[in-house]
């Protein structure tokens, strides 16, 4: 916030060179996740290598402008300083007899619309939490509507769609 206008664009430059210059805002690839298990001696669950394989997944951004606004947020531990709860799929680390386990809440809002998302239904192992988040993204597009964001799409249908496509996997 305390860059002169004038120097923008070096900043821009520099952010680029580094590889953070990545127009994202909003995107399913902008995600926010607390430090989680690496660097939190609170988190039951990792956070960071979570939001980067989503982010991996999601990254080519012809496909990210396609699903448009979606906010991913995750959370180590029940502390929530990722937000998870706020989250349009919001991720919560959670410890399953010293395993890591990622519950899943759908229909989050920090925005005007505020809401608490409402839990999907069972925890799932990491190893399924990235394909879980492609399976809700894939249920949407088939779902939505002309000009509907991910939110107004859930509120339409409720979550049988979304709960359908993470959980007909499992079996």
């Amino acid at each position: 916030p305390h860059v002169r206008l004038e120097h923008v664009y070096d900043v821009w430059k520099g952010l680029h060179a580094a590889g953070l210059a990545t127009p994202n805002i909003n995107l399913i690839s902008d995600i926010i996740a607390c430090p989680g298990l690496d660097y939190c001696a609170l988190a039951n669950a990792r956070a960071i290598c979570v939001a980067q394989d989503i982010a991996r997944r999601f990254e080519a951004p012809d496909r990210a402008e396609a699903i448009g606004e979606f906010k991913i947020k995750i959370s180590g531990c029940i502390n929530a300083c990722g937000h998870h709860h706020v989250g349009h799929i919001g991720i919560l680390g959670v410890d399953k007899k010293g395993e890591e386990f990622y519950q899943l809440t759908l229909g989050g809002s920090g925005a005007e619309d505020a809401a608490v998302g409402k839990m999907l239904g069972p925890a799932l192992p990491i190893d399924r939490v990235t394909d879980a988040v492609e399976a809700i993204v894939d249920a949407y597009l088939r779902e939505r509507r002309e000009g509907e964001r991910f939110l107004d799409t859930l509120r339409r249908t409720g979550d049988a769609p979304f709960k359908e496509a993470v959980y007909a996997e499992a079996h």
